[in-house]
């Protein structure tokens, strides 16, 4: 009856460790995919990654464990097969801003470090940057955001930045004033979308 009762252990142990590593490669598998749709408004066609990178914030002075957040996700636009290439940036926060912590700035300016130089991309509102697709849900995001904005990109650009595996990025706004961000989480950083693009001959 012991061995009985040992063999169900180990079985039991066994069957734990597959479904965990089938789970863990379950979430690799959606992090690398890529998500396309036709806005049917615009007969534009969208494609995203499944995930935007995040980087958070913490400001101590006000709380330890609310956090100001970047998400950055790459954006293709295609109409008919003219494509236009977004570094779509997502601003949130967890900090009640206007009462536990001032109110910031529209970020204006992002800047990465890539490839030891520093590149700087112009920030703009996305509704402006791109009108026709206002509506559309980019990403999905754990935080709601305060602000959905854009930096006009190429391919070539997504690519570099996302062989950097960035551990940090810095937003300015209109003022100079700059804020850094620190990597929250470590993954690929959008290979679904770089194949997907690739694939659409970009």
């Amino acid at each position: 009856m012991k061995i009985h009762r040992r063999q169900c252990a180990y079985w039991l142990a066994s069957l734990l460790a597959v479904a965990a590593i089938g789970a863990t490669q379950a979430a690799g598998a959606g992090r690398s995919s890529a998500r396309e749709r036709l806005d049917e408004r615009s007969g534009i066609t969208v494609l995203t990654d499944s995930e935007p990178i995040v980087f958070a914030r913490t400001e101590t002075r006000y709380s330890r464990s609310q956090r100001d957040y970047i998400y950055l996700g790459p954006v293709e636009a295609n109409r008919q097969g003219t494509r236009d290439y977004y570094l779509w940036v997502g601003v949130g926060t967890t900090l009640d801003r206007g009462y536990l912590a001032p109110t910031t700035e529209t970020p204006a300016t992002l800047v990465l470090e890539v490839r030891g130089e520093f590149m700087e991309l112009t920030l703009e509102s996305w509704s402006e940057r791109e009108p026709s697709l206002d509506r559309v849900r980019l990403y999905k995001t754990s935080v709601q955001l305060t602000n959905q904005l854009a930096a006009r990109v190429t391919l070539d650009q997504l690519k570099l930045i996302a062989g950097e595996s960035l551990q940090s990025v810095r937003v300015a706004d209109q003022e100079g004033n700059t804020k850094a961000y620190f990597r929250w989480e470590d993954a690929p950083a959008w290979p679904g979308f770089l194949a997907a693009a690739e694939g659409n001959g970009g």
